[in-house]
């Protein structure tokens, strides 16, 4: 491999975005950026937590380097105890009232996390903790219509909705939540594991436009490039238990259309109909994948100069620098100022970890095949 996935991977597992201190409190807890200009990282980010166990299997399985399976084991170990700790998988670890909420996407990408530990380890402790974790997310906020809750306020026990935020509302990106409940299926075999996840893909249509794109909520226009992959990641996961291809419909519409929207420069920017600027690395990396993984299966009619274009885009977001804090993660993003558009200097831990994947799968495109690398799309 290059020298950018090489020095993305060092960063992701030695540049302290973990905490590996065996005598430390949260031992395996993941930090969600490292800000360059106040040189600290944030907070500890239970989500990406999960994301970089699943991370982690993704290496280990590629490398079988011991080093991934134990920081995957430590980060598990660090979820289960912050959800014994608060009775749920809380959004930060501070001491705001953000400790209170516990999401359904949240919760279901740390049991992804955890299952993915429970595949290299066989420990069933993982697999039980993952159990529990999906069983009050299919059981309490699962909607008929296949929508998803999103959020359980802790102080009430009430499941709740705002329009504060986008998140804190029913979306697209609710879709991704079908990836731990069929990894639970595949493990159990349980029907109503599948039905389920059937039921939540399906809600595709209630987000999805003529041209393409997906909407962030059902009744607005506001596109949202990052959670629209988000949806196209579960879709893409649930074809190869469903066949459906309706599915796969969707994702290469929902491809072509980004494509189209292209810059000179190489970038797809994250927002439409919003008054939101941004040109983010996390939905390029995405979308490199999801693509990578429909050329497997079906004639995408994208033309190879336009990927090369995006991973371009994406790579000049990579950071080269002296500190290991810094050197080789990914920067968040450019944001539009009075001044135009200007880098924010954050290295963000879930594009990091995203753009490793869509590096290895570029890179090694003609070495691997879609049933056995869409088990490790995180």
């Amino acid at each position: 491999m290059n020298t950018s996935f090489e020095k993305l991977k060092t960063w992701l597992t030695h540049s302290g975005l973990v905490i590996s201190d065996k005598n430390h409190e949260d031992n395996g807890g993941v930090y969600s950026f490292y800000d360059q200009n106040k040189e600290e990282y944030s907070f500890l980010y239970p989500e990406i937590t999960g994301y970089h166990i699943s991370t982690m299997k993704f290496l280990y399985i590629h490398e079988q380097n011991e080093n991934y399976k134990n920081i995957a084991i430590s980060s598990s170990k660090w979820l289960k105890n912050l959800h014994e700790q608060h009775g749920g998988i809380i959004q930060n670890v501070t001491n705001d009232m953000s400790n209170h909420l516990v999401y359904s996407f949240d919760t279901a990408i740390c049991a992804k996390g955890v299952f993915d530990c429970y595949h290299i380890t066989k420990d069933n402790n993982h697999l039980e903790f993952g159990k529990k974790l999906i069983d009050w997310l299919i059981n309490d906020a699962v909607n008929n219509n296949g929508t998803v809750k999103p959020y359980q306020n802790l102080s009430s026990n009430n499941f709740e909705e705002s329009d504060s935020v986008w998140y804190k509302k029913p979306g697209c990106f609710h879709i991704k939540t079908v990836i731990p409940i069929l990894q639970l299926y595949e493990i159990t075999k349980e029907d109503n594991l599948l039905e389920t996840a059937t039921k939540i893909c399906n809600s595709f249509k209630n987000y999805q436009n003529s041209d393409g794109s997906i909407r962030l909520h059902q009744n607005d226009n506001v596109i949202n490039l990052h959670t629209m992959c988000y949806s196209l990641e579960g879709l893409i996961y649930a074809y190869r238990f469903t066949q459906e291809k309706k599915y796969l419909d969707c994702c290469e519409k929902a491809i072509i259309w980004s494509f189209n929207q292209i810059n000179s420069d190489g970038s797809i920017e994250l927002w439409y109909n919003s008054r939101y600027k941004s040109k983010a690395s996390y939905p390029l990396a995405q979308l490199i994948r999801i693509t990578l993984l429909l050329e497997k299966i079906c004639d995408l009619d994208i033309e190879k100069e336009k990927i090369n274009k995006l991973k371009n885009f994406l790579l000049s977001l990579q950071a080269f620098h002296t500190k290991s804090e810094i050197d080789g993660g990914f920067y968040e993003e450019f944001y539009k100022s009075m001044l135009g558009w200007k880098k924010r200097y954050k290295i963000n831990s879930w594009a990091s970890m995203f753009a490793l994947q869509a590096l290895y799968w570029s890179e090694n495109f003609g070495k691997w095949e879609f049933d056995t690398e869409i088990e490790n799309l995180y």
